[in-house]
């Protein structure tokens, strides 16, 4: 399997450094263990999203940054 590079924001690395289950834990076991708890008929997917933004702004402009807060809204609170 290849290894990646991604990137994430400061904050975002410290949410996954404070559900470490140990110090050397890698993230991709932390990113893994967060998607297995989810039940996956509960994440939307993309069509999902896009649909449920196109029927709430049907025939409206709708800047970036709506976008970005539509998105956030749709995700799943914990």
């Amino acid at each position: 399997m290849n290894i990646t590079t991604i990137q994430v924001y400061e904050d975002t690395k410290k949410m996954l450094d404070k559900i470490k289950q140990y110090p050397r834990e890698s993230y991709d076991n932390v990113i893994k263990r967060v998607f297995q708890s989810i039940p996956s008929k509960q994440l939307p997917t993309m069509e999902e999203m896009f649909k449920r933004g196109d029927d709430i702004h049907k025939g409206k402009k709708v800047s970036t940054q709506k976008v970005v807060e539509l998105s956030h809204a749709l995700r799943i609170k914990r």
